[in-house]
């Protein structure tokens, strides 16, 4: 019995020594990001869960969403260059950086078409809908950076913030 215990420790002790701390942080730099969105008036009543592969983008020209544009207030930033928030398969919404992340462009952000954000210098594509913002291609190496998205169902509120 105790050798089975000192077998144990010694195993966990190796394991323990092998483990690196992740502290991963993503290529694109830090800038501001929060705004908050009411699904229940104007342009954003249809931009609720149900309405999965919609999209809405924000930027220094404001709120883009099915073709209307609203300003962008001066209390709301927006992030490196631009966010684009997705309702997607498999939460209710998510929110990435456009600035692709092989190429740190900010004047040259990603372009949504469809499920898919596209780098215009690299061509690198990230799938959107699957929740995680990865490479399909395998040009960049790191994922689309990902904001914390807060949805309350209740009040229709949806809040987009830095990644804790």
């Amino acid at each position: 019995m105790r050798t089975r215990l000192y077998i144990l420790l010694a195993v966990v002790g190796v394991l323990c020594t092998g483990c690196k701390r992740t502290n991963w942080q993503s290529s694109v730099p830090n800038y501001p990001i929060h705004f908050e969105i009411n699904t229940n008036v104007g342009m954003f009543v249809n931009f609720v869960p149900e309405n999965v592969t919609t999209y809405l983008i924000v930027d220094a020209a404001g709120y883009h969403l099915n073709g209307i544009t609203l300003p962008l207030p001066s209390t709301d930033a927006y992030g490196f260059a631009g966010t684009v928030v997705y309702i997607d398969g498999f939460h209710p919404y998510g929110a990435y950086d456009l600035c692709c992340p092989n190429c740190l462009k900010q004047d040259k952000p990603c372009q949504v078409n469809g499920m898919f954000a596209i780098c215009p210098e690299c061509g690198e594509e990230y799938d959107i809908y699957s929740g995680n913002g990865v490479p399909t291609h395998g040009i960049a190496k790191e994922a689309l950076k990902q904001y914390q998205v807060t949805y309350n169902a209740g009040t229709g509120k949806l809040f987009v913030g830095p990644k804790n």
